[in-house]
């Protein structure tokens, strides 16, 4: 069990700075009463083991998650969602060892996507991947805090972060409705009508792809297939997973055009390819006879992506001008691979499929 200290709220919060327990904002001090709570919602048991990461020699369990919950800022009801993510973390095929140490800088994006965006508040649409709302901040707070204070992935310890990104602190995509033509992308993975999917991806930071003024759909898949094959991109050529989010305007284009989500991820792989060339120009060394092999295939290209269903394709953000957005992985699949999980009201999450896309 977890130690209790008898401090007032004020001395709590300076206690936790001075342990290190912080993300380097103020936390709310995880009472008895909070974190029974949040064990509550699920009815798990304190000790519940979530899961573990065997090269850290570390597990996790209800009762740790529910405090790093609490001190995030958790509502309890959002409870279930982390415990999903947490779960899809330490799936062995997201490699948390890796994604949580390397100098890549990743962070621990999470895509919502099903019911409970719109029951819980996520934001979804404007601001979609900005600051402001409750539900998308705390959650993947709560994600990265029990990354640093029951992995140890902190600066000077587990975390070799070169550069890093706010990404840090928080990641979460929460998916609105896809336009009537088209699956949401829970039901894309599988996912049973009325359930909601947390996929984990060990992502870099965000671009924004702008495409104003191009009234030709495919045109915003090219720019946005231009964006993915950035040379300054470490998976670039390597073949990795990419979240694509697209934009209002984008999604409601193509799918008045009679473009299906399959037809788009095939046509993005496709013209996300690069040429060696087009890399060594931009000053990147091919990888021969290493982890990374860049082999050129019968094309003469590199991938930018291993597949076309490495691209995990999201709806989300306001109407504008014509705003879209991508994330890449961290590393190529070689390394980590996004993790999924079904939300459970009580209990352990539910797999899905293989688990992970």
């Amino acid at each position: 069990m977890a130690e209790q200290l008898n401090l007032s709220s004020s001395e709590a919060i300076e206690y936790f700075f001075d342990r290190g327990w912080t993300d380097g904002l103020p936390v709310v001090p995880p009472t008895p009463d909070l974190v029974d709570e949040f064990l509550a919602v699920v009815d798990l048991e304190p000790n519940a083991v979530l899961g573990s990461i065997p090269e850290r020699d570390r597990q996790l369990t209800a009762e740790k998650a529910a405090i790093n919950s609490v001190m995030a800022g958790c509502k309890s009801e959002y409870f279930p969602v982390v415990v999903a993510a947490l779960e899809a973390i330490l799936d062995p095929s997201f490699n948390a060892h890796a994604a949580m140490s390397s100098t890549g800088g990743a962070a621990l994006c999470l895509i919502v996507s099903g019911p409970l965006v719109e029951e819980l508040s996520f934001s979804h649409l404007h601001n979609a991947l900005g600051s402001g709302n409750r539900a998308n901040a705390s959650i993947g707070r709560a994600v990265r805090l029990v990354a640093m204070n029951i992995f140890g992935a902190k600066t000077g310890l587990l975390d070799a972060s070169s550069i890093g990104h706010p990404g840090k602190y928080s990641m979460v995509v929460a998916e609105t409705k896809p336009p009537v033509e088209w699956p949401t992308f829970a039901e894309d993975l599988g996912a049973p009508v009325g359930k909601t999917s947390v996929t984990v991806i060990a992502s870099e930071g965000p671009r924004q792809v702008a495409n104003h003024l191009n009234p030709d759909p495919k045109g915003w898949l090219l720019t946005i297939a231009s964006a993915m094959r950035s040379p300054a991109t470490f998976t670039v050529g390597k073949g990795a997973q990419v979240v694509v989010v697209l934009g209002y305007e984008a999604r409601e284009s193509l799918a008045r055009a009679g473009w299906s989500k399959s037809e788009i991820r095939t046509f993005l792989a496709e013209q996300s390819r690069i040429s060696p060339e087009e890399l060594e120009n931009a000053g990147v060394l091919l990888e021969i006879g290493s982890a990374h092999n860049m082999v050129p295939g019968q094309d003469g290209l590199l991938p930018s992506v291993s597949s076309a269903d490495d691209i995990l394709l999201v709806m989300a953000g306001g109407p504008g001008p014509g705003w879209s957005a991508y994330m890449p992985a961290w590393a190529p699949i070689l390394h980590s691979r996004a993790s999924t999980r079904l939300v459970n009201k009580t209990g352990h999450s539910e797999t899905i499929g293989d688990n992970h896309v």
